[in-house]
């Protein structure tokens, strides 16, 4: 089993609310792929030529489905600064209560093919906030007060423990799928699929399939903060 490194990208709070940006889930390039009291999760597509500019307002987490090379620029910024992403590459951008209510916005250019395509989980909880272990970088898994997100490969036939305290889990696939869950639940899933896992079902995950499968997960935990976490 290995789990991978996880960045964190944290917003300015000098971010201000951008006039002409609207809700991203209201943006055409952005479906909606599950919904709870916990999370909404998006798939977010740009074609070669297209862009997005647009307002958050919850914490979230975001990866792209490919390696690829994007713009990407905040409110007042100029779209001119190229970035390389990484299939599965997962970041976490932190609002605070202020940026919350206002909004922050941020836009994306694809400017080159192929097809951009990304994973955005926003998380509905305003008290989930960050917690960094180690140079910027979380080895194997990012804290987000109430939550753990950490990026999995499971070679065929190797299993990922359940969690300490049980309760739901969300599975985001990076590889092709063939999840089994000690409770018995079975994820058969693409590359972008969502799955939910309810805190009665959360155990052990094992790779039934013939080939090395990854995923993000994000294992919630009971006992949640009632204060931002932030360090």
């Amino acid at each position: 089993m290995k789990r991978a490194f996880l960045a964190v990208l944290l917003l300015s709070a000098s971010l201000a609310m951008a006039q002409e940006a609207a809700d991203f889930a209201n943006d055409p390039h952005y479906s909606l792929l599950l919904q709870n009291e916990r999370v909404r999760v998006f798939a977010l597509t740009l074609h070669t030529g297209e862009s997005v500019f647009a307002r958050h307002h919850h914490s979230f987490i975001f990866f792209p489905l490919q390696d690829g090379e994007i713009v990407m620029w905040d409110e007042g910024k100029s779209p001119i600064q190229h970035f390389q992403v990484r299939k599965g590459e997962t970041s976490f951008v932190y609002l605070t209560p202020d940026q919350q209510a206002s909004g922050v916005a941020g836009g994306i250019l694809n400017d080159r093919p192929p097809d951009y395509r990304a994973i955005t989980v926003e998380f509905l909880d305003p008290y989930v906030g960050w917690s960094i272990l180690s140079s910027g970088y979380v080895r194997a898994t990012l804290f987000l007060g109430g939550a753990i997100v950490a990026d999995v490969s499971l070679q065929p036939g190797e299993s990922l423990p359940g969690p300490d305290k049980r309760d739901a889990e969300l599975v985001i696939a990076v590889s092709d799928l063939d999840l089994k869950a000690a409770s018995g639940v079975r994820i058969r899933n693409s590359p972008g699929d969502v799955a939910w896992i309810a805190s009665a079902n959360a155990s052990a995950l094992t790779n039934r399939g013939r080939d090395p499968a990854r995923f993000i997960i994000v294992e919630f935990y009971p006992d949640r903060p009632t204060t931002p976490v932030e360090q």
